[in-house]
């Protein structure tokens, strides 16, 4: 059956029950904002920043608030944007020192432009920003809509360039590039066996980062209601971004490049904290630990294997019949000493804390939350209940500040046993009547003394519960960084918990798209993230897990994690010669922990994810867009994993610049297309030239043999880069009195027969325990003729298998040039 859809006059499609707004009057003109109103509705546009302009439509007289989960709550100093125009002009502009807002009055269109004249994110003309007729959403779950509570579905059309590409949308599946999709915004547990054909998952973060013609821009939609972005899907013209209730609130991000965008997108949500240096080590877990015996007998095989493992999680396993903050006396009898035992292996350990809380007389949290009136309700006042993993349960009101508090104070308990840090589960959150369901759209929340349905609220549930728990290992440890990971969450989830991309399968489509998946999350804030290595569904095999760890090593977070049912995949299960192999990418894993760290400093003070698209650094290479199956991991190191079954070899794509294969050695030029053998045990793995790669020693748990250097990787080649070390006490606050230490690293080729490496002044107060740097110029083919340190002749080691120089040089807080002169 044919459908015809009505059409505006460019014959494009008209939305059922659309409403674009039309003329507009100015209402004020005051320092940085502009309000309008048009028939019953409010819209005011604010230049919060010279790069950063807020859009708001107040519908059907609904109070103007900006009230939000999401963005910090903060005065923002930036300049005064000029404001030029007036009614009868029928155009207003409010500029500032970089881009200018055109405000259209009749109808009321937005569009914006920066000073190199650039144009983007302009309302589409004929629709620009409107509302839907009715409240369907309310209709459809029969609860009462008091005074307009929930609001009218509102959208904002833009035009769409063609040469634009959008990407973030939070936690995604399918390709890293989501121009021409339909993206939704609500929380879920997806069943098991989820596909690429799954929309939304647990995380939702309506922001999209969008690039085109070199440049880049950001819009961030505000609502933790359900909400859509459709790019450039149902109109290859135009895009529209709109949510089902609430009001209609947009933050625009001028850029103009990737870095500019997140940057100041952090700024407004939130960055990413300083990690306690131990969580970024390998990690162990599987549900279906079941005793204290077997989490021991865990900890020392990885010890006799000679496999690096610096922290244990514990599921739902460990647990009182499932009850949070409880031990399971039975099969865990002495957690107090078993966490001392693990700590002297060398282990930190987390433990897992559900949302729901198990409907027992005869549990003391059950009976607190009740007494103090802490749960979420129903429309007629009693307490929500459905059943999770330990039966009835109900489920604290997160929302409420009183609610996060008292729950944040209940680990103290897990704290006193030993526990090191929380993992947040089942916080969409999860149900199971029905199955892989949620909360339901009409339970009631308490905001600030007054009340919200949950539809209103649902994306945010997940990142309260991590607030929570965060602000009370804050309280409770307040000289230590606190470690919380969370399955759920919303926009500014970043500044409370990491997040881990929930229950994934051991199939190598899974392995395939979850490298879009986590570079997508880093286009969005998060980035620190990671996804089960090996999978969590069904049984992976040998070959399977070594590839999945090949990749898994550079995710930010690093664990392998299995469901109870499936095949035991600890690195070790499958022999050899996946077992050696593991090990190395492992142990690989640890040396890489000073270089992952001084990516979270830069990722902590600038918004900047620690796996970049290749599009990163070069937003004009139009042919990086669509790469989803490779990555940056900084600026220094592109990995592209294999993710088929019995394969060697893959076809990568190099960005401009001069790369090194980092297995043997061979230097290549990009922009460039090329084969690369990646055969079990050494991916595709290239270092750019001139960026010094920090490396610490393979073993890091207590008992390991320690080393006194740091060694400073390098591949020289023509021209030069500059490169950072962050060190500090890995732990506690210090480092804001300017306990650190940060130093730049600048490797110049300036002639063909002359290197030069720069240590840069060492900034900061903290002093490294190590008495050498020890640095590493690989690929040189002859020898120097010297290597001087100012006028002092530095001794040197050449190694011929890698064609490499080893020099080393006192640790000190000076500037230190050491130049290599050749023939």
């Amino acid at each position: 059956m044919d459908i015809t859809l009505p059409t505006d006059v460019n014959n494009q499609v008209v939305p059922t029950g659309y409403n674009a707004l039309g003329k507009a009057r100015i209402i004020t003109c005051e320092r940085g904002k502009v309000r309008l109103a048009t028939d019953a509705e409010n819209v005011e546009v604010t230049a919060l920043a010279p790069d950063l302009f807020r859009v708001a439509l107040f519908a059907h007289g609904r109070a103007i608030t900006y009230d939000s989960e999401a963005v910090l709550a903060r005065e923002w100093d930036g300049e005064a944007a000029r404001i030029s125009g007036t009614e009868e002009d029928g155009v207003v502009s409010l500029s500032t020192s970089f881009a200018t807002a055109h405000i259209s009055l009749n109808p009321l269109r937005i569009g914006f432009s920066d000073v190199s004249g650039r144009t983007f994110a302009v309302d589409d003309p004929d629709l620009g920003m409107g509302w839907l007729k009715g409240n369907e959403q309310a209709a459809l779950i029969d609860i009462p809509n008091p005074l307009g509570t929930l609001g009218t579905p509102l959208r904002v059309y833009k035009q769409h360039a063609a040469d634009e590409h959008y990407f973030g949308c939070g936690e995604r599946t399918a390709g890293l590039d989501k121009t021409g999709s339909h993206q939704i915004f609500w929380n879920v547990d997806p069943p098991r066996g989820h596909t690429a054909l799954q929309n939304n998952l647990y995380v939702s973060i309506p922001f999209t980062l969008v690039v085109g013609g070199g440049k880049a821009w950001g819009f961030f939609l505000d609502s933790p209601a359900f909400s859509e972005f459709d790019l450039a899907d149902e109109d290859a013209c135009r895009s529209w971004f709109g949510t089902a209730s609430g009001d209609l609130v947009y933050y625009l991000f001028c850029g103009p490049t990737p870095r500019d965008v997140l940057a100041r997108y952090t700024e407004l949500t939130g960055y990413t904290p300083l990690p306690p240096l131990w969580s970024l080590g390998n990690g162990q877990s599987r549900f279906g630990y079941e005793t204290a015996d077997e989490v021991l007998r865990i900890a020392r095989s990885f010890r006799e294997h000679d496999i690096p493992c610096d922290t244990l999680y514990l599921d739902i396993d460990y647990m009182d019949g499932y009850r949070d903050f409880t031990w399971d006396r039975s099969r865990f009898p002495d957690p107090e000493g078993m966490l001392v035992e693990l700590r002297a292996l060398g282990f930190h350990t987390v433990g897992i804390i559900d949302a729901g809380v198990k409907v027992d007389e005869n549990y003391w949290l059950y009976r607190e939350g009740r007494d103090r009136d802490l749960y979420c309700k129903t429309t007629e006042g009693s307490d929500y209940q459905n059943a999770v993993w330990p039966g009835l349960c109900v489920f604290p009101d997160f929302m409420n500040a009183e609610t996060r508090s008292w729950w944040g104070g209940q680990h103290q308990t897990l704290l006193d046993t030993g526990i090191a840090g929380i993992w947040c589960d089942m916080n969409e959150p999860a149900l199971f009547i029905p199955l892989n369901s949620t909360m339901p759209p009409g339970v009631i929340h308490a905001v600030n003394g007054k009340v919200k349905y949950h539809l209103q609220v649902h994306n945010a549930y997940g990142s309260l519960m991590s607030q929570a728990t965060r602000e009370g290992l804050l309280r409770l440890r307040p000289e230590q960084r606190p470690f919380v990971i969370s399955r759920s969450g919303y926009a500014g989830i970043q500044r409370h918990a990491l997040l881990w991309t929930g229950d994934n399968s051991s199939t190598w489509e899974h392995l395939a798209m979850s490298i879009a998946q986590l570079q997508n999350l880093g286009l969005s804030g998060v980035g620190w993230a990671g996804v089960d290595i090996g999978g969590f569904y069904g049984d992976t095999n040998g070959e399977l897990l070594t590839r999945w760890i090949e990749w898994g090593i550079f995710q930010p977070f690093c664990r392998n994690h299995a469901e109870k049912l499936t095949r035991h995949q600890e690195p070790w299960v499958f022999g050899e010669p996946y077992t050696s192999l593991c090990r190395t990418m492992l142990k690989f894993r640890q040396q890489l922990i000073p270089y992952l760290y001084t990516l979270f400093e830069q990722c902590h003070r600038t918004g900047a994810p620690l796996l970049r698209p290749l599009f990163w650094s070069h937003p004009e290479d139009s042919s990086a867009y669509t790469v989803d199956d490779e990555v940056l991991c900084g600026d220094v190191l592109l990995i592209a994993p294999i993710t088929k079954p019995g394969i060697e070899y893959r076809y990568v794509y190099l960005p401009a610049g001069t790369w090194f294969h980092f297995w043997s050695g061979e230097r290549l030029e990009g922009p460039a297309h090329i084969l690369a053998h990646a055969p079990l045990g050494q991916p595709a793995l290239y270092i750019q030239a001139n960026v010094a790669l920090p490396l610490g020693s393979p073993m890091s748990y207590v008992g390991a043999e320690k080393t006194d250097f740091l060694t400073l990787l390098l591949y020289p080649a023509q021209g030069s880069a500059i490169s950072y070390l962050y060190e500090d006490a890995g732990d506690g606050y210090e480092q804001i009195q300017g306990v650190y230490a940060r130093r730049t690293i600048i490797c110049e080729v300036v002639e063909p027969t002359t290197i030069r490496v720069t240590l840069g002044v060492r900034e900061g107060t903290f002093t490294p325990e190590r008495k050498y740097l020890r640095l590493e110029l690989r690929e040189l083919l002859t020898v120097p003729a010297s290597v001087m340190l100012g006028e002092k002749q530095l001794a040197w080691q050449y190694y011929p298998e890698l064609r490499s120089i080893v020099i080393e040089v006192d640790e000190g807080s000076e500037e230190q040039v050491i130049q290599l002169a050749f023939h």
